[in-house]
């Protein structure tokens, strides 16, 4: 017969050598964080398979994505370009009215005749 263990719900572990001698361990914690080892009961042994309704009646559930992640990356991409499309061009205009002064306003609507 080999080692024997037995483990408490304080955490406590008692083990049994081949021989018979008994070796008794304390959880590390229970020096620095006694109120933490404080007997819990057992605890209940899982189920083997989730019931057949698992996900049929759940209120909160992870939202399904609307794009993939390539198409999320994407349109951040494509928004971020036209983001710095629209900044180059506010600051060309910039330049050039700082440069030429501002344009005239246009005043006549109909075409030049020739």
């Amino acid at each position: 017969m080999g080692w024997a263990e037995q483990q408490l719900p304080d955490g406590t572990l008692i083990l049994t050598s081949p021989a018979g001698q008994t070796y008794v361990t304390t959880p590390g914690s229970a020096l620095l964080f006694p109120s933490l080892c404080l007997s819990v009961g057992g605890f209940p042994s899982p189920e083997v398979e989730p019931p057949q309704d698992y996900c049929g009646q759940r209120a909160a559930m992870m939202p399904k994505r609307r794009r993939t992640r390539a198409q999320d990356r994407a349109h951040r991409v494509a928004t971020e370009r036209t983001q710095n499309r629209k900044a180059r061009h506010a600051e060309r205009e910039q330049r050039q009215a700082a440069y030429f002064g501002p344009a005239p306003p246009d005043t006549d609507d109909e075409p030049p005749p020739f």
